[in-house]
């Protein structure tokens, strides 16, 4: 079972047990939650690669404020290239793991029950590990050209980055959630469940 079928399965197995036990969720300072997710469009989707893992994401969050929390951000995917021939017939293959690490600065907006609305900023690391394999060896003297390579492997160097997101978290009950995020980061879209610790 993939990872998209399990947390659609948690999604219908949380929401099932809201119907059980529907109580109002408010949000104060101190509230720490888990949040796992799984990414829908991968950050290198133009360059039409194979997802092996799909953008998996992890993120802790404390509550300094009811309207405002920090937390910690990683995430992991990895993706293949397309078989790539070269006018040297050469055939070169292309497998980037890509880490993402950073910290996260949110505003809340929880004015209805249950819901939170939220936006903010994170601080990253990006860290990918590109890996090249010669499939065909080239049968002329000629070095490889960056504009039929994938992106992700121009320049296969770690580095800092700045995004920014905002989603929307709605609470089943007092532990339980889900949420949707959009913006830039291991994935354009990113949907899955929160815990309440």
């Amino acid at each position: 079972m993939n990872a998209s079928k399990i947390i659609a399965l948690t999604l219908v197995l949380a929401a099932t047990t809201a119907a059980l036990q529907a109580q109002p969720v408010r949000f104060k300072a101190g509230d720490i939650d888990l949040s796992t997710g799984i990414g829908i469009f991968s950050t290198f989707a133009a360059d039409r690669g194979a997802t092996v893992v799909p953008p998996v994401s992890a993120r802790l969050v404390y509550r300094l404020a009811p309207n405002f929390s920090l937390g910690a951000y990683a995430a992991y995917s990895t993706t293949e290239s397309n078989k790539i021939a070269r006018p040297n017939g050469a055939v070169d293959f292309y497998e980037n793991q890509f880490t993402m690490l950073g910290m996260r600065a949110t505003a809340h907006s929880n004015r209805m029950d249950n819901w939170d609305i939220y936006g903010g900023f994170m601080v990253g690391y990006n860290i990918p590990n590109v890996k090249h394999t010669q499939l065909v060896a080239p049968t002329a003297g000629d070095s490889p050209r960056d504009d039929i390579q994938p992106t992700f492997t121009r320049p296969a160097t770690s580095k800092m980055s700045f995004s920014g997101f905002v989603g929307a978290s709605y609470f089943f009950n007092k532990k339980i959630g889900a949420f949707g995020e959009v913006g830039y980061g291991i994935s354009l879209l990113n949907f899955g469940v929160t815990c309440r610790l």
